[in-house]
């Protein structure tokens, strides 16, 4: 891997010239068994690929010289599950910080993985800016930027730590096994952002047929911050389900049910078909109270999958480890990186 491009110390704001030209980057990135249980080095590289964006920032993750990577951690959603979502928290983390350090907490964000099902001119759309490790999901980028020039793709140099997990890439043991024949997952989905790609991309990845994905009424937002900057629901549920199609779902053959739900359960609280809830760590309390509602009405009690959530605390500090695992739910809601600030920044720059 050759190195033309050396990552700068602190991120630089892009340039009025530049905006155009910095659209939409994609990066692209190795990932091996080694790099998805730390993917520390690459972390300050995404922050800075994700400050560089002022429209999109899409990262793609590919597995230098062999078989990719995801398709075998996708054959076994329930064992890999863990250790996939604890991965794609720090990416998506480092990539809002990003976001927010540049001043743009509007720009789009999101990770890919070489191997997924689905339309490649879909997943990355037009990349106006491409940099990555050179060689690294080759025919994917000729294909999805085949007329940038030369200025417009870089090549980035690979540092030792990064490159011991290149060099040494460890394995993963896979017993195939499918996962949840049927899950759920609920939210507002207000200005889709990084918190909400992450929760998407692992009800997904655990889920074998059917998707629920409940999105909340309008009128079920009225006492929102701001809610006057919220998005409607159309908006809302086309966001999540245009993700979703993105990620591969229904390519792999899952039916996608993205609908308007009127109360905190949904169909949760009635369909006997779904046996998983994915929930982030904040809102165990709300699943566990889902699983009371179901009992009480003689249905099974539901499997629960919880996701860290993306902490701007822990995304600040590219390089940290923070465990979020025994924080309590009030200091969750203050961390996290959500819709609430997005709006904030919305109604501040109509005020300006």
């Amino acid at each position: 891997m050759t190195a033309e491009l050396y990552w700068p110390q602190k991120v630089y704001p892009v340039t009025a010239e530049d905006a155009n030209h910095h659209k939409r980057v994609l990066f692209v990135c190795p990932l091996t068994p080694a790099i998805l249980q730390d993917p520390t080095p690459l972390l300050h590289p995404l922050g800075y690929a994700a400050s560089q964006a002022t429209e999109r920032c899409i990262v793609l993750f590919s597995t230098p010289n062999g078989p990719q990577l995801y398709p075998e951690l996708q054959a076994a959603p329930k064992q890999h599950f863990a250790a996939l979502s604890r991965f794609l928290a720090q990416v998506y983390s480092v990539l809002a910080a990003g976001q927010w350090d540049a001043g743009r907490p509007l720009t789009d964000v999101e990770v890919r993985f070489d191997g997924e099902d689905g339309d490649w001119a879909l997943k990355l759309g037009s990349p106006t800016f491409v940099i990555g490790f050179e060689g690294l999901a080759a025919d994917i980028v000729a294909k999805a930027a085949p007329n940038l020039s030369k200025e417009d793709r870089r090549f980035v140099q690979i540092e030792p730590e990064l490159e011991q997990l290149v060099r040494n890439p460890g394995t993963i043991s896979t017993v195939s096994e499918p996962g949840y024949p049927v899950a759920a997952m609920g939210g507002t989905f207000d200005h889709l952002h990084a918190a909400h790609k992450l929760l998407l991309h692992m009800a997904l990845f655990a889920t074998e047929q059917r998707l629920i994905v409940g999105v909340m009424a309008d009128r079920l937002l009225a006492t929102k911050s701001h809610a006057d900057v919220l998005e409607g629901l159309d908006t809302r549920l086309g966001a999540a389900a245009a993700f979703l199609r993105r990620c591969g779902g229904d390519a792999r053959g899952v039916v996608l049910d993205v609908v308007e739900i009127h109360d905190a359960l949904g169909p949760t609280a009635w369909d006997p078909e779904v046996s998983l809830l994915v929930v982030s760590k904040e809102t165990l309390g709300g699943g566990n109270y889902v699983n009371r509602i179901r009992g009480e009405k003689g249905l099974s009690i539901l499997d629960m999958l919880a996701i860290d959530v993306i902490s701007s605390e822990f995304a600040h500090d590219k390089r940290s480890t923070r465990d979020l695992s025994a924080v309590d739910d009030a200091q969750l809601k203050d961390a996290k990186m959500g819709s609430t600030g997005i709006r904030e920044f919305i109604a501040r720059q109509k005020q300006a």
